[in-house]
C-alpha cells in the first residue's frame, strides 16, 4: 500500500499514525517538515558540526532555548553525535527541528525511552505546539502516549489503513500492545462490574470508587 505522507499533515493537529511501518533517514529535513527518527547517528562529528552543516550558522542562544524545550542538556554541543544515546539523538533531532522552525514535525517512536514525568511534558509540548499552527504527526504502537492528545487516529494492519475512534476496540490489539488501563478496564468488566471506558487510570479508580461504594462487588 503506497502511503503518501502530506495526506496525512494537518495544521494545527495531531496526528497519529499507529503500527505504521516506514523508512525516514533518506529523507531530509527543512522548514515545511522535520523527521524526528529513532535511529542512532552514524556520523564522526561533533553535535556543533552536524547542526552546523544542517542549518548554516546557528544562534547559541537558540540553540539553548531548544535544548530546554526539548529537555536535551546543551552542554552536548562539543560532543560527537556518534556517542549520544537513543533519546539524546532523538532530542538533538527534535531540536534541530525548532531551530528551523519547521511546520510539521514528525515524531517516529519519539516516547520509546522517556520516562513517565517527560512523557507528561511532551505530551503538553505538542497540544502547546498545535495552538501555533504546527502540526504534529506521530508514529507510535504505544496507544497510552495518545491517550488525552488525540480523539482518533490511523491504524495500518493487513485491511489496510483505517481511522479508530474507540481506544477499546479488540481488533486495535491484533496489531499493537493493549494500554494497562484498557486491559485493567476490560478485566473488570469481565467480573461484571458495570464502568465506563474511561482512558485515564484516574477516572478508573474513581469509578471502581463509586462502584464500591454503590454496593457493587468486585
Amino acid at each position: 500500500m503506497e502511503v503518501k505522507l502530506k495526506d496525512f499533515i494537518e495544521p494545527g493537529k495531531i496526528v497519529a499514525l499507529v503500527n505504521f511501518r516506514g523508512s525516514f533517514q533518506k529523507l531530509k529535513n527543512n522548514y515545511k517538515i522535520s523527521y524526528i527518527v529513532d535511529d542512532l547517528f552514524l556520523q564522526n562529528i561533533s553535535v556543533y558540526k552536524y547542526l552546523e552543516k544542517r542549518l548554516g550558522q546557528f544562534s547559541k542562544e537558540k540553540f539553548e532555548d531548544a535544548c530546554r524545550m526539548a529537555l536535551l542538556d546543551s552542554s552536548i554541543l562539543e560532543q560527537n553525535v556518534s556517542k549520544l544515546s537513543y533519546t539524546e539523538s532523538k532530542k538533538l533531532r527534535f531540536v534541530e527541528a525548532l531551530l528551523l522552525n519547521s511546520e510539521t514535525f514528525f515524531f517516529v517512536h519519539f516516547e520509546n525511552g522517556n520516562l513517565f514525568k517527560n512523557r507528561s511534558y511532551y505530551q503538553k509540548l505538542f497540544l502547546k505546539l498545535i495552538k501555533y499552527g504546527k502540526c504534529i504527526i506521530l508514529v507510535t504502537d504505544d496507544l497510552s502516549f495518545l491517550m488525552g492528545l488525540v480523539s482518533s487516529f490511523y491504524l495500518f494492519d493487513d485491511t489496510g489503513c483505517r481511522i479508530v475512534s474507540d481506544f477499546y476496540e479488540d481488533t486495535i490489539y491484533k496489531s499493537v500492545p493493549m494500554p494497562f488501563v484498557i486491559s485493567y478496564v476490560k478485566y473488570l468488566e469481565q467480573q461484571g462490574l458495570k464502568i465506563d471506558h474511561y482512558l485515564e487510570p484516574k477516572e478508573v479508580l474513581k469509578a471502581i470508587y463509586r462502584s464500591v461504594t454503590a454496593g457493587e462487588r468486585l
